[in-house]
């Protein structure tokens, strides 16, 4: 399923594949996979976040939100600093976008609107990075205990909502990934980028 106007090139020599979706929509898994099956890099959310959480003593007995105490503190334009870095190799399939980024950054962050607005202003400068966004969608199911993400359904749904929001608003070109096992959404995948699996 294909969403969005912008056109984009027929001919893709190489992949830098973005996979948007909120906490418990198997993007993760469905990222990690899909590169071992392109033989490109891939570049975890995870890396970024965790060295951050670690370093700033994040307690999660806290109570505190892990979205929004990332949000916090200049954490957040850290966080799209090290994201673009990250980007710069020549080929991946990441599990963080600037679409999530943005998606979070909207939630979460209710300090000066103009820092809201520059993270917002680079993110979408920056979405022409990838040669395809693949969108995980939310699914009304119990989200996985991680001991780290947020557990709430709703919550992960407003971040899905906000994420095809921002597509659809900066006119991105999207293809959705149907919950399935991992390996039937790795084909699909690999059918929309034109791929015989055989020769993957």
């Amino acid at each position: 399923m294909i969403q969005g106007e912008t056109t984009m090139s027929a001919e893709v020599e190489y992949f830098k594949i973005g996979v948007v979706g909120s906490a418990g929509s198997g993007k993760t898994s469905f990222a990690e996979a899909l590169a071992k099956t392109l033989a490109v890099d891939f570049l975890k959310s995870k890396e970024i976040t965790q060295d951050i959480l670690n370093r700033d003593h994040y307690d999660y007995t806290s109570g505190i939100q892990i979205e929004r105490f990332l949000a916090n503190s200049g954490r957040q334009n850290e966080i799209l600093r090290r994201t673009l870095e990250q980007h710069e190799v020549e080929q991946f399939v990441t599990d963080r976008t600037v679409v999530d980024l943005a998606a979070y950054v909207l939630c979460e962050m209710n300090g000066d609107p103009r820092i809201v607005e520059n993270i917002i202003n680079t993110c979408k400068k920056n979405v022409t990075r990838y040669t395809h966004l693949f969108l995980c969608p939310w699914r009304d199911t119990p989200v996985t205990d991680n001991k780290k993400r947020t557990l709430n359904t709703w919550y992960q749904f407003m971040i899905h909502t906000v994420e095809r929001g921002i597509m659809d608003d900066w006119g991105c070109k999207y293809y959705i990934i149907e919950p399935n096992d991992v390996l039937t959404r790795v084909s699909d995948a690999l059918k929309i980028l034109g791929i015989a699996p055989e020769n993957a």
